[in-house]
């Protein structure tokens, strides 16, 4: 748990930068667009914070997590180059920074539950590899110890 709230404290660094400058710099006054934009940039932070509560534990868990912080990696940083491309332009329309910013999103959606399917596939998968050599452990285990019958022979 430690370790989750740790990297969640160094995902958040980021945002809470992200939204001093923001204020401090360009104000509060400014057209829908720009709020759409900031609205998305904040929800690729919270999701990038999110990331490591959605791996399954596992023994392999750390390895899973990996591709996990990847792909919200990459969303949280297209995202960001995206929104502040639109607050830049300050665009008066809403419809084409929508748009920019739901397609990564609907690509970041495919790739992250892609991933959880497969993590999914694979802890299962590694269970049952763990139990097979337990069994296979045990079942040594038995046939090495002596009988009842070998003894009083």
């Amino acid at each position: 748990m430690r370790k989750r709230a740790l990297l969640c404290g160094f995902f958040a660094i980021p945002l809470i930068l992200f939204n001093v400058l923001f204020f401090v710099i360009a104000g509060s006054v400014h057209p829908s667009s720009v709020w759409i934009s900031f609205a998305w940039i904040q929800l690729a932070f919270v999701l990038l914070i999110a990331t490591p509560w959605l791996a399954r534990r596992t023994e392999n868990g750390p390895v899973y997590k990996i591709t996990l912080a990847l792909i919200s990696g990459t969303y949280c940083l297209v995202e960001f180059v995206i929104g502040m491309v639109v607050i830049a332009l300050r665009p008066e329309t809403v419809k084409w920074p929508v748009v920019a910013q739901v397609i990564p999103f609907c690509i970041y959606l495919f790739a992250l539950l892609g991933d959880l399917l497969f993590i999914e596939f694979a802890a299962d998968s590694d269970e049952r590899h763990a139990a097979k050599e337990k069994a296979g452990k045990a079942e040594k285990a038995e046939n090495a110890a002596p009988t009842e019958k070998e003894d009083k022979e």
